[in-house]
Order: structure tokens, then sequence, then C-alpha cells
């Protein structure tokens, strides 16, 4: 909101730098002070060709004494692609606009109640609701603020909402929960954004909306408090990847950095100690714990598989399990037993995830004691959870999960040492020493994922060997599964190739039928690519083929199975020796003890830009891709 005649510029700009969290539609709506004609222009493409965002710009014009504005972009989530169900959204009166950031799970019971008072809707969507919900109540006589508040006492969900009425038009009312918002002041007028990046180069200082917070801002900004104004972090401000041309790479490289955040730069980690200041406020709740369950989605889910065999390797609990927040409920949660001793760790790298918050809410109602390992601070799940630790990877602005997911397994073993230390001091039990130093690979571990970014040219050669190929496999085993996993995902996330994770020897129980030679497939030899590890699991890669004792040169080696089906292999390994034979060229990584395998996801995310990078895809907005599912 502005009182010069940058405000559609802002609003457009805007939408540009908040673009990689992924749209299918974008709109704006702007009017004048003491005039109230709102004008909306909206638009929706289910082309990834068509930039709703460049629409919006060509069918909107500058209009003179306009100078409050609100401008948002949609990811169709809720109700199809279309232009009625993109944002801004009105009441029915047409005196009401909004748009929203979040999820209201409970729309449809709104939407029923409204229809029921006679009001008709256009699209699908829970904005629609919002906006008629807020219009019904300020058409009963309360102030544009009070309806706005009270209509979001009705709603269940999160929300990031900006209303503007043409019966105030020198005013915009904002409130959040769960969902960030931010007001900036500056020369140019008073701004409001879901993201600090927004405000560069129109205001210095902002300030964040408190949770549930229901504010009315104004042009001048005469009614903010100043004292609570923040100025912005390099990071935050940060508009642009220069000088990498994605941000998706340049989220890559700053690995390193994040690792250190996330170590506190020691701060968290002194010799073999963990030092966590929020698990260390529940200690009494949290010594008791026997079993714990890692949860989380997508990335995250992988990056629990990982935290589970860092915590069976340090031998914090008797039994830690890994599960998929997607598939959880009512009897998972009646067979974890008792309360007292039953744990979980919830993790998220926004804190928005609807799963997510589903689980936390459940484990609260059953009084299990929840850790959250989180990346934003003030997230629905950071604010429910009975303890955390946030990850300090810094904002991905990428969809897909680069620094965050090594951040998660980086925060997950400093929890593993965690709990350690507390079973040796509650049992007075002196710790034995660990054969694999868990504390010696995490203080190793910003120095190692540096000597990684070294990788990039040969995992650009990986790259053209996947190029013009169907399906690739990714084989790992021990704590390389679940970097197969993760490495796959990043294949089909960014490369836009069907990628499948797996066990090291898995493929011979039915997905070997996929495998082609250059002989038989239409597409040349099937690409694999193995995270041949030294450590206990080297043999079961190298080794063990008893069920292919007549392949001529098998010497059972497990490797040389899908070598003689006539696959292409590309090998990822601590120790060059274990490709011989099988990569001429392969990547090697650094040998750090427990989280070694964490290493290979570098090369991983790199080939999957590499490939991006020949297929012409943006790896920082794949195509149906959202950042956040909420």
């Amino acid at each position: 909101m502005f009182h010069t005649a940058t405000h559609r510029k802002f609003l457009l700009d805007g939408l540009e730098k908040i673009k990689t969290r992924g749209y299918d539609g974008a709109g704006l709506a702007t009017m004048a002070p003491h005039q109230g004609n709102m004008v909306i222009v909206k638009k929706s493409s289910p082309d990834d060709n068509v930039d709703p965002i460049q629409m919006v710009r060509n069918s909107s014009t500058p209009l003179p004494g306009h100078s409050i504005g609100i401008a948002h972009t949609r990811w169709a989530t809720v109700g199809s692609i279309t232009d009625k169900n993109a944002h801004p959204h009105t009441d029915a009166s047409g005196k009401i606009a909004v748009v929203h950031n979040g999820s209201i799970f409970n729309k449809e019971d709104l939407r029923k109640e409204l229809k029921g008072l006679g009001y008709k809707f256009e699209g699908q969507t829970d904005t629609e609701v919002i906006a008629k919900l807020i219009g019904h109540y300020h058409g009963k006589g309360l102030d544009i603020r009070d309806a706005t508040e009270k209509a979001m006492k009705r709603c269940e969900g999160t929300w990031g909402l900006v209303v503007m009425c043409s019966d105030l038009p020198e005013e915009l009312v904002v409130t959040s929960h769960g969902s960030p918002l931010y007001i900036g002041r500056g020369d140019g007028g008073t701004f409001v954004a879901s993201s600090v990046s927004a405000f560069k180069g129109y205001s210095r200082h902002y300030i964040k909306l408190e949770d549930r917070e229901v504010a009315t801002i104004t042009v001048d900004g005469r009614n903010l408090d100043l004292s609570k104004q923040i100025s912005p972090t390099e990071e935050e401000e940060q508009a642009s990847p220069a000088p990498y041309p994605h941000w998706y790479i340049k989220e890559v490289m700053e690995q390193p950095q994040a690792i250190g955040r996330a170590l506190g730069f020691g701060g968290r980690l002194s010799f073999d100690t963990a030092t966590l200041g929020g698990l260390d406020e529940k200690y009494d709740v949290l010594k008791n714990i026997d079993s714990i369950s890692l949860i989380g989605c997508g990335s995250s889910y992988n990056a629990a598989i990982y935290g589970t065999k860092l915590m069976r390797h340090s031998g914090a609990f008797t039994n830690v399990t890994a599960m998929d927040a997607n598939s959880i409920d009512d009897a998972d949660f009646r067979r974890l037993g008792e309360p007292k001793e039953q744990g979980m760790i919830v993790i998220s790298q926004s804190g928005e995830t609807r799963d997510i918050i589903d689980v936390v809410q459940q484990a609260n109602k059953r009084s299990f004691p929840v850790i959250g390992v989180v990346n934003t601070v003030g997230s629905s799940v950071a604010n429910s959870v009975s303890c955390g630790t946030f990850t300090f990877a810094g904002e991905e602005k990428a969809a897909p999960s680069t620094k965050s997911f090594t951040n998660q397994i980086v925060c997950l073993a400093l929890i593993s040492l965690w709990f350690r230390q507390v079973k040796a001091k509650e049992s007075g039990l002196k710790l034995p020493p660990q054969k694999d130093s868990l504390a010696e690979a995490l203080q190793r571990l910003p120095i190692t994922f540096g000597m990684l970014m070294r990788t990039q040219s040969v995992c650009k050669k990986a790259a053209k060997k996947l190029a013009g190929k169907e399906h690739c496999f990714v084989l790992g085993k021990g704590f390389g599964e679940p970097i197969a996993l993760e490495g796959a995902l990043k294949l089909k996330e960014v490369g836009y190739l069907h990628a499948e994770g797996y066990s090291g020897g898995a493929l011979k129980h039915g997905p070997f039928a996929m495998i082609e030679s250059d002989e038989n497939g239409k597409n040349g030899a099937t690409p694999i690519i193995m995270l041949v590890l030294d450590d206990n699991h080297a043999h079961h890669m190298r080794t063990a083929c008893e069920e292919y004792p007549k392949l001529p040169n098998c010497h059972n080696i497990r490797t040389l199975q899908v070598k003689a089906r006539g696959a292409e292999l590309i090998i990822i390994t601590d120790n060059k020796k274990l490709a011989d034979g099988l990569d001429d060229d392969p990547i090697v990584i650094p040998s750090n003890g427990p989280l070694t395998a964490l290493g290979a996801i570098v090369p991983l995310q790199l080939i999957a830009y590499e490939l991006a990078m020949l297929k012409d895809n943006n790896p920082d907005t794949p195509r149906n891709l959202l950042k956040s599912f909420t």
C-alpha cells in the first residue's frame, strides 16, 4: 500500500520475487484513496510456457490515483486452474477483496453455511469462503477490522491474509496464523508481504505480524509500532541468486555454511557433547523416552530414515522407526504404547505441512512428547511441539529441498547425541567410545561438504549419461539407502527423469525386468547410480550374486548383476578401488564415518541440476511442484 505511483510496480515486482514458490495463477486489485473504485485483474494458466504474472502485467495498466493495492500468486491446491479461482477474491458486494496464503480446513462447513444464507460462489477456493464470510459480518454492521477478526475466529487452519475494502480506501487489514506476514515502512509508503525479499528497494526495516494478530495499517503507517522494527538479513533481502543462474544451485553450494549454522558454529557441539537448549528445557519429560518415531513427508521423510539409522548407531533407544506422515492413522498411535516412554520427532522445512500438523495434533491429544526439527521460526509446527531444534538452513527459494534436507540430518544427529548423553547420565554408566564417532563426523562435515562442491564437473559428465533416458535406478545400502531415495527424488523433481531409489540388493526382487542393454533398449542401456561406500555394506554392493553363477566374469559381484544385464553404471564412492572394473570415471567423495553417505547427496543434487540444464528445465520451479503443501 503506497502514496506514490510505484504501487503497481511494487506489486508486480513482488510477485516476481516469490515466483519460485510455484504458481499457476496471479492477480492484483487496486483502488484510489477517497474514491473506493476497486479494479481487479487476475489470470491463470495450466501451461508452463504461459506466465500468469506476465499475463496480469500485460492486462493491467497504471491507473491515475490508484495508490492502494494487493496482489498474489496462487498454486491450485483447492479448486481448478481458472481465472475465477485466482486471487484476489471478493465478497458478495464486491466491496471487499482479499488475498490469502495458507489453507482453511473447515472451508466446506463454512461454505455450506454461507450457501444456506443465500451466498453464491464463483469458484471452489477456501479464500473465496473467507471473503464471503468477512463480507457477511461487515454487512451485519461490523467495521472491516472487526468483521475480519470475527471471520477468522470461525476458521480452522493457517492464513496470511490481507483485506482491502472500498468503504475504507486508505487502510488495509492484515492478520496471520501459521503463515507469516511482514509490514515494511519506507519513503514510498507502507508495504505488506509474505517474504522480506519483496521489500528490497522500498523499505530497510520491517515488522513481523504476531501470530493471530489482526492489525489495520494506513498509507502513512502512523499506527505502526516502530519499536518492533527489524532490519532484514542479507539473505532475507536477496532477490536474485546472482552470481549463480538459479536458486537451486546457489542453495546446493551454500550447504557448507548452512551446516555451520546448524552446528551453531560449534555452540551446539563440543567434543562429543551436544547442547540443545530446547531439549534441555524438557529434560525431565524426554529422559524417559525409550522408543522414538521419526516422521516426515517427501525429503523430510528421507531425512527421517537417515535419522533412524543414526539413532540406532548411537544406541540411545530400544526402538526407532521412521514413518511417512501421509500414511499415519489412529491405529498407528494405538500401537505406539505409553506416552511416557514413546516420543516423536516431526520434521518439516516449512513447519506448515498439513500432514505433519495433523500428526502433532494427534500426538498432543494423547500426551506424546513431540520434538520438532523445523527450519521456519514461528511456524505452526514450531509453535505446537513440546520442544525442538531449528535447522537454521536459511530460506530455500527453490522448490526442491537441498540445504534444508542436509541440515535436518545434521539436527537429527545432534538429537541422537543428546539422547545418548541423557541415557548415560540416567543410568550412571560411562559412555563407551563409538567405533565411528558421530560427533567427530559432524565436526568435519562443513569441510567435507566444501570439498564435495568440486565434483560438479564429473557430475556434469554423469548427467550426460542420463540425458534421453526414460528410467534410472539409484541404489544404496545402510546409510546409503535414504540418500539413494532422496537422490532419486531429485532426479524426478529437477531432471524430470523417472528414477527409483532402492536398497542395494533389491533390484533382483522385480525391478531387474526394467533393465535394458544398448542392444535391446529403446533408449540405450538403463542407467544405474550406485552408492558403493567403504563401510560394512561394501561387500553387499560388490558381492553375493549366487543367483547368477553362470554369468561369465561375474565373480559373484552384485554390481556385475546389473552390469551383466547391460546397465550403464555411475558409481559414487569414497574409495576409488571399489569402482574398479565398474566405472572408469567414478564420483569420489570424502570418507566421514556415519555421515559419509550424507556427502553423496551433493553429487546427486548436482547430477539432477546438470540434467535439468541439458533439458532446459527450470530447477527453481519444477512443474506441478509446490514448496510446502498445506
